[in-house]
């Protein structure tokens, strides 16, 4: 269940917009390169148009501050990308084979956490716009709300159907797991903390599995 970039889904989405120069759209994706590798403060527009083969008036041309440059990096991120990246992983699941609990959590996991790390950087960025920006907030969460209230829910009901998952109510399994793969996912984006990824979610299925599985 390898997962396409953040950054790779971006370029095409860039490269779709109709309304947009071809300049502008390589200013665009130079500026989510720069921002997730060198941060934002630290990008310069200078930065911008070498990575862009721009000139720097050529940066500005469309928008007057670095901070309005900011929000139309990240708007096709909210309204296209992010959309495009939960498809996908609804997508994995779907199509994705097991026989017990275990056989589900660990590569989903994996799947998640792995993600995260790739793409850390710019999920950051994703994070702390949406926390100042209720609109763009409201568009993360419709993303994410469509995995969780179509995909995952299918998968539970599955498992306790054939006696593989304690007989609880499906909204309370998925608080557990969720908690579990968000702490993690929030060590690596916000904290910087470089997991092995193969001893967490191994403790992590573990845990789960013991908790979540009939009494026999």
């Amino acid at each position: 269940m390898a997962s396409t970039s953040i950054e790779s889904f971006y370029s095409e989405d860039i490269d779709s917009t109709k309304d947009l120069p071809q300049k502008q759209k390589q200013v665009l994706k130079a500026c989510l390169e720069l921002f997730a590798s060198k941060g934002f403060e630290a990008t310069t527009t200078a930065d911008i148009a070498k990575k862009a083969g721009v000139s720097q008036g050529t940066v500005y041309k469309r928008f007057n501050t670095k901070e309005q440059l900011l929000q139309a990096v990240v708007q096709p991120l909210f309204s296209k990308t992010i959309p495009r990246a939960a498809k996908e992983f609804s997508y994995d699941i779907n199509h994705f084979q097991y026989d017990n609990l275990a056989e589900f959590l660990k590569p989903t996991l994996r799947n998640r956490l792995t993600f995260a790390t790739e793409n850390k950087q710019i999920i950051k960025i994703l994070f702390m716009q949406a926390i100042s920006d209720p609109q763009l907030l409201a568009e993360l969460v419709k993303s994410v709300k469509s995995v969780l209230t179509n995909t995952i829910p299918k998968v539970i009901d599955k498992l306790k159907e054939e006696h593989l998952l304690v007989d609880w109510d499906t909204a309370r399994i998925m608080e557990y797991v969720l908690s579990i793969g968000a702490g993690y996912g929030a060590q690596i984006v916000l904290f910087d903390r470089k997991l092995d990824l193969d001893t967490v979610i191994d403790q992590a299925v573990e845990f789960l599995v013991k908790g979540l599985s009939p009494e026999k």
